[in-house]
């Protein structure tokens, strides 16, 4: 009988350690079914931001590609056609017509000129690129001015930002697409650009003294030109917040990861 006892007891304590040794079996295969579907999970998403990344790479080229195209035969057409003008002017003049609308005409031609050489250079990345993002902002900040609807103004922490090509042209690009939907529908008549520098990330900061809107309404719906910036940053590892009140105006801040100066 006590023999009996002690198999039964035997026979209970190796089925209990089978059913303990295979649960632990299972609940290791199922740790690692799980661990290797995070990691698929985790090396696709890297995968599709190392293709976002490309494909803003390769758009980012066939944009400057293009604007290079384009500013070219600005300069070559319609820059020649301008000077050819402005030189039959100053012979009119040197000929004695003293008329003041002739000279008048010819100071536009000579501005116009002017304009569109500094327009022109505004396309080219790698002068972008050279004199970086802080000048790029206060040049298109003299463009608003100059629209004569709207006051700027500029302050900044650092005197460079350290930052790739690619980086730069994007971030000027998103800075112009804010200005742009500022004079276009923001009904501002101020509008105010700080870079704010700490010790990894960096800021900047659109503001202005437009109409404004107010997210929390339930009939708001975000225009293109919102959900663009949001899209925009995140492609570059960026954080878009927007502050927006009806009747005070908009602020944008833009913060991303400063690089490491060589």
């Amino acid at each position: 009988m006590e023999k009996v006892s002690r198999e039964v007891l035997i026979g209970i304590i190796t089925g209990t350690l089978f059913i303990l040794l295979f649960s632990i079996v299972t609940m290791l295969i199922l740790i690692n079914f799980f661990r290797r579907k995070k990691k698929m999970f985790y090396e696709k998403q890297v995968r599709e931001a190392q293709f976002q990344q490309e494909l803003l790479q390769t758009q980012l080229e066939m944009q400057d590609h293009t604007f290079k195209i384009v500013s070219q035969e600005i300069h070559d057409n319609v820059g020649q056609i301008l000077s050819l003008a402005k030189v039959n002017l100053n012979i009119l003049a040197m000929e004695g017509f003293k008329d003041p609308k002739i000279t008048n005409v010819a100071e536009l031609v000579g501005k116009a000129i002017r304009e569109l050489r500094d327009l022109s250079a505004g396309y080219y990345a790698d002068r972008l690129a050279e004199e970086g993002l802080i000048i790029a902002i206060k040049h298109e900040l003299q463009q608003l001015e100059k629209t004569g609807l709207l006051s700027t103004s500029f302050h900044s922490e650092t005197d460079r930002l350290p930052l790739d090509k690619s980086k730069t042209i994007f971030l000027y690009r998103m800075v112009q697409e804010i200005c742009n939907n500022i004079l276009k529908h923001a009904n501002a008549t101020q509008v105010d650009v700080s870079i704010f520098k700490q010790e990894h990330d960096i800021r900047i900061q659109i503001k202005d003294n437009g109409k404004g809107f107010d997210e929390l309404k339930e009939n708001f719906k975000p225009g293109i030109g919102l959900s663009s910036i949001r899209q925009r940053a995140a492609m570059i590892g960026a954080d878009a917040q927007i502050q927006s009140e009806a009747g005070i105006g908009t602020t944008i801040n833009l913060t991303f990861k400063s690089e490491p100066q060589s």
